[in-house]
Parts: C-alpha cells; structure tokens; sequence
C-alpha cells in the first residue's frame, strides 16, 4: 500500500453517535501490519468529523466544533503526537461575519502542499435524522459558495466560478498538482429557510418527497482553476454532470489521470445507492466500477499515495459500514474487493477513510486541548 489508512468509527444510527460522541473515535490502520488499527483519537464531547491531510502527510485539517463556534476548524503539523489547542483553531465563521449570514464550514479539504483549505460556506443544510441504520440521516447542502483559506495570510477569498448565491457548490477536491479544484454543483432547490435554518416542521414536510424519489437535487462535478484561491471559470467534467443523476464526492488519482467519484439517484452523501464511477480527468465515458455493491452504498473513497489501491465504505455485508480495497491498474481497471477485516469493532460503523502518506509511528496520537475537546456547542447541531 505505500501508506496507513485514516478513519472514523461511529456508533448507528447518525442520531444516536451525535449524543454519544465520545464514543466516536479515529484511527490509523497499516494493511502491512499484523498489528489491529491504532485509536489515534476518543473522548471528544464536542462535534468533530471531515478531515483531510496535505499530500506530503505533514498537516492535517480537521472540522472541531470549538464552544459556540460551530466554523471551528483545526489544522495541525502531525508529529507522533499531534497536538491541537488553540493556535491550531482558526474559523470559518470570520468569513464576511458582519453581513448577518452564519457559516459552519461544510466539506472542507487542505491543498496538497497545505498552504490552502477551501470550504463551503453560508450554507444551508438540509438534515433528517432517520432509524434505519442502513441510511440513518438525509444530509446535503440546499445552498453554498467556495472560499478559500490561504493559512500565511490568514485570508479567505471568494472562488470565483464557484460562488453564485443561485447554486449550491460543495465537496470540494484538488487535482494532485493543486491547479484544478473539483466540487458538486446543483441549483440551488426553493426550500423556505430562516437565515441559514431549515426549520424542523419544514424538513418533516419536504423530507418525504425525497425519501420516495418524487422530490430530488441532483449534483454535477465542474472544476474551476484554483489559481491560488482566485479561481477561474467553471467547466463540467463530461462524464460525470448532466446525465439526470447526482454526481459528487469527487477524487484525483495520484498521477491525475482519473477522477473517482460518486453517483445516486438524488442528493449526496449516505445515499443507499450510492456507486462509485472512474471517469478521464479531463472528462469522458464513465465507467461503473467492479468493485461497488450494488445498492449498498459504495462511497467515501481515497487513492493511496501510490496510486494503486482505492479504500473506501460500503455496506455490502450489512449497514455497519465496513471497509474495502480494490486495486486499480494503468488503465483505470479495479479488482474484485477485499473487505478489511477487523479494522471495525461490531458495534461500530467505519467512514471518511484516507490514505495518509506517512512512514510507520509518524502519527501515534492526537490530543486535543480539554477546552476544546469538552466544550459544549449552544447553537443547534451540525450533521456528523
């Protein structure tokens, strides 16, 4: 594999694991090893979830809900002890604060060489809590535009081509060279929303359309230049936009020859049918993968650092997600999967898997500052 995987395991269903997080923990798997995965990160009372690392495996970025700061966002210098306080924090929410438009930060993701994170922002999200384990929340955004971080200056700017208040634009993902950023792109759909709320009576009423198919948003992939966090002009990736799906959570091969990316009927994220499709970078026939489980939701994917092998989640073998590797050739060719088994405790699901291109004891833990690991957000919850 070349690299150990990152990832999240929770407790189902989402509502459950969102009053129970101290029992969501992270950990940090080597498939070389007869070693089980290391649990690099627990106990956190406080809301915590997408992460993401520089190319290098020297920084990671990751979203901590920080007291009543729910743009709370942390990026780290990983040693084998990564230690996040407070001059780790930085937050979204500053992004034009005094226009009265609330931001959380949604989908965030670092540049390779981590001088950049680019996130969602001013965004509405649309969240269901449901029972069923095997898709326990309906989550995505109903509104956003793309802003970029650049950590020397501590400057956020406005990507340009991605941040029209008439669209949705969200799941951001860079090219391996930093040139290209790839994100999801819908119009935004008419769902009434107080400041950046939906309310509950209004979600308990639209919810079912979406559930039973009769109401649906449907992402494209477009890619701008990022041009140092300017942006440039929006470009759909041919392949993976207009084909009356929703495409999204989108990632580059190493080598930038290819775009893995999801597809389901509506929406993003959690979706049950959910399918992983490999596309030309530069657009093209998309071609379904060998490996998905059809109907079992087939998502959360990451190359390894030599470009060989794809980790991702799927519920193939019940809705405990669990997690699955498929080699991937020259050709862009995947291999029957093989599920990684025991790197998942029973009563625990597996997601957000990364490969991260670190050499073995490089990242042992991570400790989090008690202000921050134990604080207690007052505004209304974020989806985890």
């Amino acid at each position: 594999m070349g690299a150990p995987i990152f990832y999240r395991e929770v407790p189902l269903p989402v509502a459950f694991a969102m009053d129970h997080k101290p029992l969501i923990r992270w950990r940090l798997g080597d498939v070389s090893s007869a070693d089980p995965p290391r649990t690099v990160l627990a106990g956190m009372q406080t809301c915590a979830n997408c992460h993401s690392f520089s190319s290098d495996g020297r920084t990671l970025a990751m979203d901590i809900d920080f007291a009543s700061d729910k743009g709370a966002y942390a990026i780290a210098t990983v040693a084998p002890t990564v230690e996040i306080g407070r001059p780790e924090m930085m937050s979204w929410g500053e992004y034009q604060r005094g226009d009265g438009e609330s931001t959380f930060g949604f989908l965030s993701t670092i540049s390779p060489d981590g001088r950049h994170v680019v996130s969602t922002v001013k965004e509405t999200i649309f969240l269901k809590f449901m029972s069923d384990p095997y898709c326990s929340q309906l989550f995505f955004p109903t509104r956003g535009v793309r802003v970029s971080y650049e950590r020397s200056s501590s400057r956020f700017q406005a990507l340009s081509g991605a941040d029209s208040p008439d669209l949705v634009q969200t799941n951001p993902a860079f090219s391996p060279d930093g040139r290209w950023l790839l994100f999801a792109r819908a119009r935004a759909p008419e769902i009434p929303r107080h400041g950046s709320v939906i309310e509950p009576d209004v979600i308990s009423a639209i919810a079912p359309g979406f559930i039973d198919g009769k109401r649906k948003i449907c992402f494209d992939l477009f890619r701008i230049p990022f041009n140092g966090g300017k942006g440039g002009v929006p470009e759909r990736v041919l392949g993976a936009a207009d084909n009356g799906r929703s495409n999204f959570f989108a990632r580059y091969s190493p080598d930038g020859r290819w775009i893995v990316f999801c597809q389901a009927t509506s929406m993003m994220l959690n979706r049950p049918d959910s399918t992983l499709f490999i596309v030309p970078s530069e657009g093209g026939v998309a071609r379904r993968l060998t490996c998905n489980a059809p109907g079992r939701m087939n998502s959360w994917h990451s190359f390894s650092p030599n470009g060989r092998w794809l980790v991702y989640a799927s519920k193939a073998t019940g809705p405990l997600t669990q997690l699955w590797l498929t080699h991937i050739d020259a050709m862009g060719q995947d291999t029957i999967p093989v599920q990684l088994e025991g790197w998942v405790d029973l009563d625990r699901a597996a997601n957000l898997p990364e490969f991260v291109n670190l050499s073995p004891g490089a990242l042992r833990q991570i400790t989090v500052a008690p202000e921050i690991r134990d604080s207690t957000p007052s505004l209304p919850r974020r989806p985890n």
